[in-house]
């Protein structure tokens, strides 16, 4: 996939939202306003985590995936973690400070009754996602708030990371 910085944006999404979106699981994100963007988003896990989240209330597999990659306890820090050939790296979707898949964003609606559910929230702009493509790894990244311009060493990053 190569992908070209004037069509290209990030996402700041905390854990585990961004799991559950890496995981193909999540294909909605609610945000508080609308966008017109189209197009490639790079989905980057934020530094911190949300740990008010239940994932079982959303979905039964997607609680299970996120067992199985070891849950809150095997969040880890994509700034500080450094790469062995003894060590195996740490799932990708449970990184923090990360770039950790990219999406299509392909529509945005205003939430109706039981509209996106069960990850869709009411009163929210619900911005619709395809293509959902996980990383091979993690690329860290200070994340932003709001749709953000990557710079062309990390879209290379992530081409890189997506073959």
């Amino acid at each position: 996939m190569t992908t070209e910085t004037t069509t290209t944006r990030g996402l700041t999404i905390k854990q585990p939202w961004a799991f559950a979106i890496a995981e193909g699981f999540k294909t909605v994100e609610n945000r508080s306003r609308r966008t017109n963007y189209r197009g490639t988003l790079l989905i980057h896990a934020g530094r911190a985590a949300n740990d008010a989240v239940n994932v079982v209330s959303y979905s039964r597999d997607a609680a299970i995936r996120f067992q199985e990659l070891g849950g809150r306890s095997n969040y880890w820090d994509a700034r500080e973690h450094l790469p062995s050939r003894i060590v195996p790296p740490p799932p990708t979707a449970m990184a923090l400070s990360a770039v950790i898949a990219t999406a299509q964003l392909v529509g945005c609606h205003e939430a109706a009754d039981g509209c996106c559910a069960p990850w869709g929230f009411p009163h929210c702009w619900h911005w619709e996602l395809a293509d959902v493509q996980p990383l091979q790894r993690a690329i860290a990244k200070t994340g932003a708030l709001g749709l953000w311009k990557p710079d062309a060493e990390l879209l290379a990053a992530v081409d890189d990371a997506t073959a």
